[in-house]
């Protein structure tokens, strides 16, 4: 019976990291094929995110992680066919970035791999969103009010200056960036939370596309954002502030933020401020 139990939970757990790991390169992973047909995997990530690279290569046992050269960036790759196979086998059934598709499609004829269709919906809750968060995800609080001299103040210093004397002109949000209305359209449906806007193309750029941007800001999709990571996490920085995300609420709610500059109140989401930037995102 012991056994059974432990082997569905093992199974359970590779499933829930296979969902957070499409969720990933859906955003920030690609496949190569050179003119051999050799296979090649990478995925790229801020040096703050580095922990995503360092659990995906712990768990697939294999690959490099290496600095970008021009910039605060780090790279894994990986080019052993026996572990291209086993990336294939976890994501087959679980991507929705066109892009990443394509490439996907490319890739299991070259392995002749049979692939299978994603659900038009996720199975929720699911660990794709937590992936999705970890990649293409800004956790943040936008200030639309300051002084003239607070607003020069450089650094981390001035971040925090700047979020804890705005007073009432402030906002916290979540947003996940795409090229791609896919995976956003997929969240807002499965999950029944959050609204997607679009970004118009700037014709400036060498290459113009929109982009589509899928929001949340109110207390009640924060809290369901919240229950949804307390079960699958993210493992990226970011989850820092997901942590902290209704302890905001809780404070606004208590007008902290509002409270003289001498009290304890004050001084309580002064704290809040300096650990919200606790890492340079």
């Amino acid at each position: 019976m012991n056994i059974n139990m432990n082997k569905k939970r093992y199974l359970k757990k590779n499933i829930t990291w296979d969902e957070w790991f499409a969720g990933v390169v859906d955003g920030d992973g690609c496949f190569y094929i050179n003119k051999k047909n050799e296979i090649s995997f990478e995925l790229t990530t801020a040096l703050v995110d580095l922990d995503i690279l360092n659990n995906i290569k712990n768990k697939l046992k294999a690959g490099s992680i290496k600095s970008r050269s021009g910039s605060n960036s780090f790279r894994y790759r990986v080019k052993a066919r026996l572990v291209i196979e086993n990336i294939v086998n976890r994501l087959n059934g679980k991507l929705y970035n066109p892009a990443r598709i394509n490439q996907f499609q490319k890739v299991c004829n070259i392995l002749k791999i049979k692939i299978k269709k994603s659900p038009d919906l996720l199975e929720v809750p699911n660990g794709y969103l937590a992936g999705l968060i970890d990649s293409d995800g800004t956790i943040s609080i936008s200030i639309s009010k300051t002084d003239a001299i607070t607003s020069q103040k450089p650094g981390k210093e001035g971040k925090i200056k700047r979020l804890s004397q705005s007073r009432g002109y402030n906002q916290i949000y979540l947003k996940i960036t795409s090229i791609y209305k896919e995976p956003l359209l997929l969240i807002n449906r499965s999950y029944n939370f959050g609204t997607i806007y679009t970004e118009k193309k700037n014709i400036k750029n060498k290459k113009p596309k929109d982009k589509y941007h899928f929001t949340i800001r109110s207390y009640e999709d924060f809290s369901k954002l919240y229950e949804i990571l307390d079960q699958y996490p993210l493992k990226s920085a970011k989850m820092h502030r997901c942590r902290l995300s209704l302890k905001y609420f809780e404070y606004k709610k208590l007008k902290l933020h509002l409270k003289d500059f001498d009290t304890i109140e004050y001084k309580t989401w002064l704290d809040f401020c300096k650990l919200w930037f606790k890492y340079n995102f």
